[in-house]
């Protein structure tokens, strides 16, 4: 692959990729040019963004590094109140809630889950806990 300076991410730009996207780690750049145009690397999931006073900012499952490499941003999931059923379990990242009822009818309300109702666009930020 073509090593394209404007997928690489530091220390400044971290808090501009996505965690979920799939990247490319080094903790120098020689080494993580060499990763890339080898087409011979493996592309790990970022699962957290440590904060700025962190070297290694970028954490996969397996290690922290200083740098990264976007190789693709991770889908778009938008929950939608018609994916659901009642009993199944779905967070916002802060709330986790069991949806007790769900409305059929046309408010634009449909999910009720743990103690509140949810708006249809609301619920585009919560996903499914499986």
């Amino acid at each position: 692959m073509e090593f394209d300076k404007s997928r690489v991410y530091t220390a400044v730009n971290a808090d501009e990729l996505k965690v979920g996207s799939q990247v490319i780690c080094a903790d120098d750049l020689a080494d993580l040019r060499m990763r890339v145009e080898s087409n011979n690397f493996d592309s790990k999931s970022l699962v957290d963004i440590n904060n700025e006073s962190s070297l290694y900012r970028f954490v996969t499952q397996e290690d922290r590094y200083a740098l990264a490499y976007l190789v693709s941003e991770p889908e778009e999931k938008k929950l939608k109140w018609t994916d659901l059923k009642v009993g199944d379990v779905i967070t916002s990242g802060e709330i986790t809630a069991m949806i007790v009822i769900i409305r059929s009818s046309d408010c634009g309300w449909h999910i009720f889950a743990g103690n509140t109702w949810i708006d249809d666009d609301s619920l585009k930020a919560w996903e499914k806990v499986k």
